[in-house]
C-alpha cells in the first residue's frame, strides 16, 4: 500500500524489534532461536509474518529491524528481502527505550523527520486489512500532531498479563487522550478495568513522529537523550557506529513504557479495530493449536499417546511422550528437555528460566 496513503508530507518507516528472549515459551524458545522465529503458529515464522504486514504500510528500504549481534544471520535468512543495512543489531541489549531511540536515530541519518510505527516481532493479528486501516489511521493523526500515539486494545476478558490504558475524553476522530498507563493488574483490579468501559489492553504498538520521540528522550530520559545527541554530532559514520559500539553500554536499562509513556503528557490512543494477541505464555498459545477429542491443544507431531488425558497443552518435537490421567498441564518435550507444569502457572516459566541461569545451567537455555 505504501506510505501515500498515510502522510503526504513525511516518510513513514516501520521498526520492528526482534531482540526479546521469548523465555515464557522455554523450552522451545531458548536462546539460540528465540520465540520471534519460531513457527509457533501457521507455515511462516512470527517475525516473517510481522515483516509481511509491516510492507503493507512501507517499503522494504523503510523497514527495519532491531535485534541482537546474536540473531543478525537468522534475521537476515528469515527476510532476504530487508537490505542488510536496514537489519540493526544493538551492541547489548538495554530494553526498548534505547532500542527505539537507537531506531530513530537511524532513521534521521536518512531524513530529518519522519513517522515511525513501531511493532513487536511476536504478536498475532487477524484481519490484516483493519490492521492497516487503524495504523494509517494513528500514523495519519501523528504525522499532524506532536503525540506520542499507540495503539489499544479493546478488552474481552479481565486479563492480568497485559498493561492497560485508562483512555480520556476524544482528541479526534478515533483517536482519545491516555489519561495514565497501568501495569499488569491483579484479577479483582483487572475485572474493574474492564467493567469500566474506559479501559484498553497496551498493545505495545507505538506511532510517532522522530522528532517527537527524540524531543520526549531529552525530556524524560535525559541521560538516553544526551547520549543520542552525542552520537547524532559525530558526522563519520564508521567513527559514530565505533562509538556507538563503546558506549551503547551506557544506556539505562529501561522500557519505553517506563521511560516515556508513563511519564508523558502528549499520549494519545487509537482503538484498534482488529483482533490482536501477544500470544505470551503456553496457555495463550493454545487457541490457535489443534484439538483432540479430550479437548488437548496439541503440536505433538503424533508424538504424543494419552490415557484419560484432557485440557492439556501439549507440545513435542522428539520421541515420545506417554500420559496417564493428567488434566489442566502443560507438557513441553524439545529436545533434552521436559517441562511439565499446571497449566494455570504457565506464567512462571519465566521464573524457570531465571533459576536455571541462577543455577549455572545456561546448556539448557
Amino acid at each position: 500500500m505504501g506510505d501515500a496513503n498515510i502522510s503526504q508530507h513525511l516518510p513513514v518507516y516501520v521498526v520492528i524489534m526482534a531482540g526479546g528472549a521469548g523465555t515464557r515459551f522455554w523450552p522451545q524458545s531458548r536462546l539460540a532461536k528465540p520465540k520471534q522465529f519460531l513457527n509457533l503458529w501457521g507455515e511462516e515464522s512470527i517475525l516473517a509474518a510481522t515483516v509481511r504486514r509491516a510492507l503493507l504500510l512501507t517499503s522494504p528500504e523503510r523497514c527495519l529491524i532491531m535485534t541482537e549481534e546474536l540473531y543478525g544471520d537468522i534475521v537476515k535468512e528469515i527476510v532476504p528481502h530487508i537490505p542488510a543495512e536496514n537489519i540493526i543489531c544493538e551492541p547489548v541489549n538495554r530494553d526498548t527505550a534505547p532500542c527505539l531511540g537507537l531506531a530513530a536515530m537511524k532513521i534521521q541519518e536518512r531524513c530529518e523527520n519522519a513517522i515511525m510505527i513501531v511493532l513487536p516481532s511476536d504478536h498475532y493479528i487477524e484481519d490484516e486489512e483493519a490492521f492497516v486501516r487503524t495504523l494509517q489511521r494513528a500514523a495519519n493523526w501523528a504525522a499532524h500532531h506532536p503525540d506520542l500515539t499507540t495503539i489499544g486494545i479493546k478488552p474481552s476478558a479481565p486479563q492480568t498479563a497485559y498493561g492497560y490504558l485508562d483512555c480520556g475524553k476524544a482528541r479526534g476522530k478515533g483517536v482519545y487522550e491516555v489519561k495514565k498507563f497501568l501495569e499488569k493488574p491483579s484479577l479483582p483490579l483487572a475485572k474493574q478495568f474492564v467493567s469500566g468501559g474506559n479501559y484498553l489492553w497496551n498493545s505495545g504498538i507505538f506511532i510517532w513522529q522522530t522528532n517527537v520521540l527524540l524531543g520526549a528522550m531529552k525530556e524524560h530520559l535525559p541521560e538516553l537523550g544526551a547520549l543520542l545527541a552525542n552520537w547524532q554530532q559525530i558526522e563519520n559514520k564508521s567513527q559514530r557506529d565505533a562509538m556507538l559500539q563503546l558506549e551503547y553500554v551506557l544506556a539505562p536499562k529501561i522500557s519505553i513504557d517506563y521511560g516515556i509513556m508513563e511519564k508523558a503528557i502528549n499520549v494519545a490512543v487509537v482503538p484498534a479495530d482488529f483482533c490482536w494477541d501477544d500470544v505470551g505464555s503456553w496457555q495463550a498459545l493454545e487457541k490457535y493449536l489443534p484439538k483432540d477429542e479430550k479437548a488437548n491443544s496439541l503440536a505433538d507431531n503424533g508424538r504424543h499417546v494419552g490415557i484419560d488425558t484432557k485440557h492439556c497443552i501439549i507440545s513435542v518435537d522428539t520421541g515420545l511422550v506417554a500420559t496417564i490421567g493428567l488434566e489442566d498441564m502443560v507438557i513441553v518435550r524439545q529436545g533434552d528437555i521436559l517441562l511439565i507444569a499446571p497449566r494455570e502457572r504457565d506464567q512462571e516459566v519465566k521464573k524457570m528460566v531465571q533459576k536455571l541461569a541462577a543455577l549455572g545451567l545456561e546448556e539448557y537455555l
